[in-house]
């Protein structure tokens, strides 16, 4: 079995659209998948077990630059969140969650720091692929 290299994660991409968010710090993606399970009277174990709805949710954090994501969850703007985990370059792989409405939206302001903002948000589909 061949040794697997992690990926370093100073050498990611994340994009909104087809920009480049150069001040993020960090991209969380999150995929749930709701479990329908039915029982059947003396069995406590299910008797039908299938996959329910699913969710697609992001968060980000990134610098405080201006106020362009704030306008987008303020208006419930719809984006594209491309993240490439290795960078970017041709076969490299990237995430794409489709149609990210951000539902929430923080910002915080140290006295000795950088300004930070972070958002919180769910798209309909997410698909894997390479660059």
């Amino acid at each position: 079995m061949s040794q697997q290299v992690p990926l370093l994660g100073v050498n990611a991409v994340i994009l909104k659209g087809t920009e480049p968010i150069g001040s993020a710090k960090f991209a969380r993606i999150i995929v749930e998948n709701e479990v329908v399970k039915a029982y059947s009277i003396g069995s406590k174990t299910p008797v039908a077990l299938e996959i329910g709805n699913q969710s697609f949710r992001v968060s980000l954090s990134k610098w405080y630059i201006d106020s362009a994501f704030l306008t987008d969850v303020l208006n419930g703007t719809k984006v594209t969140i491309e993240v490439r985990p290795a960078g970017t370059g041709t076969g490299k792989p990237k995430i794409t969650l489709s149609n990210v409405i951000f539902r929430r939206w923080q910002y915080t302001n140290p006295q000795d720091d950088y300004l930070e903002e972070e958002l919180e948000g769910e798209g309909t589909s997410i698909a894997l692929g390479t660059q």
